[in-house]
């Protein structure tokens, strides 16, 4: 029975509740529509909301950069989400909140009030006004107004693409009061960068930096918005510049192979038609523009070179190696041999081109073609007329090394001359084209290699900095 009695006392309660929340909101919507028409009524959005026309509308602009959508090296362009808030007082939309019910804040479309025009002024397409016709402003009781806009630009950014993939640009968002001179509106920025709140990394450009300047140029002023942009560089040294250099290096193999065994050809033109097609397949990835022309595109070419010349001192190499033995090799390459030599014939005779051979002619028998048979000679060795010049290191009587150095020939008569006891070499030393194929090959491999490396390291010290071009 007690239990019965108090439900009605619980429903009483909350009815009760409900009609002083209608109550309350009624009359507080009815508050908002009342104030509408008192602050609309008479207001005329063309004009400026000074009491005075001759002082300058205060207006402070902040820029909220949500994501850095793309950037186009060739067109020379950038993609951003922004939104702005604005910020300024309004005298005529002042209002006492305790005559609407402790009213403080309402909200009116802006085409019913008064707004700076603001406009980007280097737009790709375009110069049109920041934000969309449906965006709704905020007014609080003592006139400042909070406008709140967004909006998807385009700008042109100069963009120096000289050290890519290490490159850095300074892109730029320029906005301006555009029906306003100086003398009637002031434009001033509340902070001096770009608020990062809600930003969403790029995957292709780290955001290193922001500024924002406020320039007076002229009857109108600006608004300079600077993103510091830094190329994330991994995906192309992975996926560019490493793989083209290990094809060149692997081209470069090429003079270590045998030249008997028939492959070299091969090998070398299937290394450059490998970097010929990888370079079209990934030049997509490089920038495309003309003005400038990047360094990495230059070392890509260079490379593409090398791998040519790659091919073409292969079939060289080939043609001393398989030349006829019946040619002798011209005294010029005899030196250049000696010459490339010099370590190598430094070892096996000890000190090279000193004076004062002592020379012992032997033998000599004129008018015959055929000579009697030479007494053996310990450390001499014996030719006949027809055999093709030798050259021979003998030991001396007294057991030590390399002191006699033998040369015989014919010249329409025997005759033999030996140097004996001798410091000097003669001016050239007899070669085959084999032995000299296989010392080009081997100074090919150590200028190729050399170059690559070379090459790369000039590269990343142009593209740190380190070397200006």
């Amino acid at each position: 029975m007690p239990q019965c009695k108090t439900r009605p006392l619980q429903w009483s309660a909350s009815w009760t509740i409900l009609t002083v929340l209608f109550n309350y909101t009624s009359a507080n919507r009815t508050s908002v529509e009342t104030l509408y028409k008192g602050l609309l009524s008479n207001y005329n959005p063309y004009i400026r909301p000074n009491d005075d026309q001759d002082q300058q509308t205060t207006v402070r602009a902040t820029l909220h950069l949500i994501a850095i959508n793309d950037v186009d090296e060739l067109s020379g362009t950038m993609s951003t989400v922004v939104y702005v808030d604005v910020t300024w007082k309004d005298p005529r939309m002042m209002w006492d909140k305790a005559d609407y019910n402790n009213v403080w804040q309402i909200l009116v479309p802006q085409n019913l009030v008064w707004k700076p025009d603001l406009v980007v002024t280097n737009p790709v397409k375009k110069v049109r006004k920041i934000g969309f016709d449906d965006i709704m402003i905020r007014y609080n009781d003592n006139g400042v107004a909070l406008w709140y806009t967004g909006d998807y630009l385009e700008t042109s950014c100069d963009i120096d693409v000289t050290h890519f993939p290490f490159d850095r640009q300074v892109c730029t968002i320029v906005m301006i009061p555009w029906n306003y001179r100086h003398r009637e509106l002031q434009l001033f920025i509340v902070e001096n960068n770009i608020k990062l709140d809600n930003f969403t990394e790029n995957g292709e450009w780290i955001l290193y930096d922001t500024a924002a300047e406020r320039v007076g140029d002229g009857p109108f002023e600006y608004i300079y918005f600077k993103l510091y942009l830094e190329r994330r560089s991994s995906f192309f040294i992975i996926n560019l510049f490493i793989p083209v250099v290990l094809l060149v290096f692997l081209n470069c193999m090429v003079f270590l192979l045998s030249a008997d065994s028939g492959e070299r050809i091969g090998y070398a033109i299937t290394c450059l038609l490998a970097i010929t097609v990888y370079l079209t397949l990934v030049s997509d990835t490089i920038p495309k523009s003309s003005k400038p022309i990047s360094v990495l595109t230059f070392v890509l070419m260079v490379l593409l070179i090398l791998s040519t010349l790659i091919c073409f001192l292969t079939i060289i190499g080939l043609r001393f190696h398989f030349r006829s033995e019946r040619k002798p090799l011209p005294k010029w390459l005899c030196k250049l041999s000696r010459i490339l030599r010099c370590k190598k014939i430094r070892k096996q005779f000890g000190r090279i081109f000193k004076s004062d051979c002592r020379q012992r002619r032997i033998r000599s028998a004129e008018n015959q073609h055929r000579s009697p048979e030479p007494e053996s000679h310990p450390g001499v060795s014996q030719q006949t007329e027809f055999s093709k010049p030798i050259v021979s290191i003998v030991g001396s009587s007294d057991g030590k090394d390399a002191s006699i150095y033998r040369q015989s020939f014919h010249l329409g008569e025997s005759s033999e001359v030996i140097y004996e006891d001798c410091d000097e070499l003669p001016e050239y030393e007899l070669e085959t084209w084999k032995t000299f194929a296989k010392l080009f090959d081997k100074y090919c491999f150590i200028l190729c290699v050399s170059a690559v490396i070379i090459i790369g390291a000039l590269y990343f010290m142009i593209s740190s900095g380190r070397l200006s071009v």
